[in-house]
């Protein structure tokens, strides 16, 4: 009885199952988006909030400009005087005015316009800076001077960071579990579909393992099949996506960069998908062959 493998129809006739590779392509390219979004996400947001974690900023905001001048002078010593603080620059106007362009509009930074003196400040990484300490050094030179360490931005970062990444662990779990329940549906459909025929191959002496690996065999080139093209539709999806985004957003954020190493990780969707196939066609068929014959 070594042909029972052989004994189901064609596919193309299968009329409970024939549909499912594309059911399955659907299930991974969600799956796909959601991990590829996710991991694109990680790194982007990585990379700029590791730039802004030993990063400060203060303002001088001091409206006469004599005044602010000196005022810049004296932060700018103190800064630089500072254990722990690496490099001080001062923001020149035509830096300023592209920070504020994406705000107020190409042309809208007008010589009128009350701009504050801008610092950047370079933190060691390897020493801590008494940041409260800090602003009460600068508080002395005047109240119009504002440090910033970034830390509420960077903390409301981080929780989205989290969010997105239990989202997408969140999704790609309800897909396993919605591609398993049809894996078990489609299944079945094609054992009450090839009843008969089950029940003459069992009679003639096919054994269960043997009947259960006609469906596993099959069902593993639905998930491949379908995996493969849903993969493929999701890079798409995302390369159209990026490539839109950078001239949408490249003046206001850095759009992620597409981290082709990780991405390269989830090639192995396809066959994950047709190991889901697989092992739940067999459990299914095993488990429901005693009920048929």
């Amino acid at each position: 009885m070594t042909q029972a493998v052989h004994f189901l129809p064609d596919e193309k006739s299968h009329e409970a199952t024939r549909l499912l590779p594309y059911v399955m392509a659907v299930m991974v390219y969600l799956s796909a988006l959601a991990l590829m979004g996710s991991m694109m996400l990680h790194k982007g947001f990585g990379e700029w909030t590791e730039t802004l974690s030993n990063r400060l900023t203060v303002q001088i905001t001091t409206a006469d400009p004599d005044i602010r001048y000196a005022q810049l002078q004296e932060v700018t010593k103190l800064l630089r005087n500072t254990p722990g603080i690496e490099y001080v620059r001062v923001l020149n106007d035509i830096e300023i005015e592209k920070l504020l362009e994406p705000w107020l509009g190409e042309g809208n930074v007008t010589s009128d316009l009350p701009v504050p003196d801008i610092l950047d400040v370079t933190v060691s990484r390897s020493m801590t800076v008494n940041l409260d300490a800090l602003r009460g050094m600068l508080s002395k030179v005047s109240e119009n001077i504002h440090l910033d360490d970034h830390q509420q931005w960077l903390g409301r970062f981080l929780r989205l960071m989290d969010t997105v990444e239990y989202t997408a662990l969140g999704i790609l779990l309800l897909v396993v579990m919605a591609t398993i329940c049809m894996v078990i549906f489609g299944t079945k459909a094609g054992m009450a579909e090839n009843r008969e025929t089950i029940a003459v191959m069992h009679h003639l002496g096919a054994k269960d393992g043997m009947i259960a690996r006609a469906f596993q065999d099959r069902f593993m080139k639905y998930g491949l099949k379908g995996g493969i093209i849903g993969l493929l539709l999701a890079f798409l999806t995302l390369t159209s996506l990026i490539f839109l985004s950078r001239d949408l957003a490249s003046d206001l954020v850095k759009v992620p960069d597409f981290p082709i190493v990780q991405v390269a990780i989830l090639l192995i969707i396809p066959f994950f998908a047709a190991l889901i196939a697989m092992m739940t066609a067999r459990m299914t068929v095993l488990r429901n062959l005693g009920r048929m014959v």
